[in-house]
């Protein structure tokens, strides 16, 4: 059993490495993943996969797949484009590719979503806050910890126990307990 593991591990190590060093699923050619769409490129990193941006203006295939009429402008845009129309022109160009440039550069909406669920979980916390403050009941003795007496009470005896003797407080008289005159 451990022999033919030896002899079987450095074959399974360099399949293992080959499948953990790729980081998509690798067809033998890719061509199976553009379907019928007319590769033209490149692409980014060499994969037939389409793609929009101003780092790589030329995506490796077709945005759409080839009809009979996308056929028959490839063969009108071969001779002078001066007989093309405008339409047949845009038409053209969306086949090749999905947005323009200005496209690309328009202002996406997207802060708006972000901003909404923002302002949702605030109110939803704030609820939550609300809501639990209405239900919990207020600590019994607070109205006692709060009250003007508790409080000095409680400074007359850290006063007492010497507590801010070290800190050089000189307007109490700690063998009389009462203030300096």
């Amino acid at each position: 059993m451990a022999l033919k593991l030896r002899t079987k591990l450095p074959q399974l190590a360099q399949t293992m490495a080959r499948q953990m060093s790729s980081h998509d699923i690798f067809y033998h050619d890719q061509r199976e993943l553009c379907g019928n769409r007319e590769i033209v490129g490149h692409g980014k990193s060499g994969k037939y996969t389409y793609y929009d941006g101003h780092d790589l203006p030329f995506p490796a295939i077709r945005f759409r797949p080839d009809d009979a009429a996308s056929k028959a402008l490839r063969e009108k845009e071969k001779g002078d484009w001066k007989n093309l129309t405008l339409e047949e022109k845009k038409t053209l160009y969306r086949h090749s590719f999905c947005q323009t440039f200005v496209e690309m550069d328009a202002p996406d909406p997207e802060w708006k979503a972000v901003l909404g669920y923002t302002l949702i979980g605030v109110a939803v916390a704030w609820g939550m806050y609300l809501t639990t403050a209405s239900i919990m009941p207020e600590h019994p003795y607070r109205e006692f910890f709060d009250a003007h007496e508790t409080r000095v009470a409680s400074e007359q005896r850290k006063l007492d126990r010497g507590t801010y003797k070290d800190k050089d407080f000189t307007g109490w008289d700690y063998e009389n307990r009462k203030w300096k005159e």
